[in-house]
């Protein structure tokens, strides 16, 4: 009987385990969706409830020649027509955002943004939320191809462990003229913090996984990695050179990565 028991009970835990894991992404999906469209209806409702209303109306110029009652009471609540203000709504402030976006994009846009962060950054606490928001927003948003130019994988904390890093931009040694990378080591399970390293670009093991797929690995603490990593140092550029010049009998510093900064990015 304690075999059956047993045996039922694995099933079940197997079969609710099972059920959890293809409910709760669906329903997460769902509450995130739901928060966005809510956000977005709700920025611009205001101004399609002034239009339908007709409120709006009568600060229109005589020679127009507008006559609108609006819809009022029962009408509004009307299931297509809370579903036709909540589109409406979400398409308009999609509108407001691309002309926003088309502001910042212009000369006199910047000028104006430059500006109003010129007098947030004189505020304490403003200039502090403020910032950390758009740094944020821009390593996971459109700009982070240009910010994170490529992934690949940091000799750190010691030459035999890797970690994922983003390269940031590339210099060239004064003495030897060995190129050199800036990558940043981001730390898990928040991205927007870690360290910077320079290292030779001989010493990184590049990678041809996108950046979006390299944060995904990072926040996931290394689950969501793909089933093959090419992990051979016989295949980078360091050893490379070590070989053409230990067969030139000349000799290639190769030395470990300097720590420039750490702390939060």
């Amino acid at each position: 009987m304690s075999r059956v028991a047993n045996t039922f009970k694995k099933l079940l835990k197997a079969r609710v385990t099972t059920g959890l894991i293809t409910i709760l992404p669906i329903y997460v999906t769902w509450v995130v969706v739901r928060f966005l469209f809510e956000l977005m209806r709700d920025s611009s409702q205001w101004v399609v409830y002034g239009v339908l209303d007709g409120g709006w109306v009568k600060y229109m110029p005589e020679f127009l020649g507008i006559a609108w009652e609006g819809i009022h009471g029962e009408q509004l609540q009307n299931p297509a027509i809370q579903w036709t203000i909540g589109i409406a709504s979400v398409f308009l402030t999609v509108g407001l955002l691309y002309g926003v976006g088309l502001f910042a994009a212009h000369f006199l846009g910047r000028r104006v943004i430059d500006m109003m962060e010129r007098i947030l950054d004189r505020v304490p606490l403003v200039k502090t939320v403020y910032r950390s928001c758009k740094k944020i927003l821009v390593t996971f948003g459109g700009e982070q191809e240009t910010n994170f130019q490529r992934v690949a994988l940091v000799p750190f904390p010691e030459p035999n462990c890797r970690s994922i890093g983003f390269v940031t931009a590339t210099a060239r040694d004064v003495k030897s003229g060995d190129e050199l990378c800036t990558c940043f080591i981001a730390t898990t399970p928040n991205p927007t913090t870690g360290f910077v390293f320079v290292v030779r670009r001989s010493d990184l093991i590049e990678l041809d996984w996108s950046v979006e797929d390299a944060i995904k690995v990072v926040m996931s603490g290394g689950i969501l990695a793909p089933p093959t990593i090419n992990f051979d140092r016989e295949k980078t550029w360091g050893d490379l050179q070590a070989t053409v010049a230990q067969s030139l009998g000349a000799d290639f510093p190769h030395g470990s990565p300097a720590v420039v900064g750490a702390g939060k990015s």
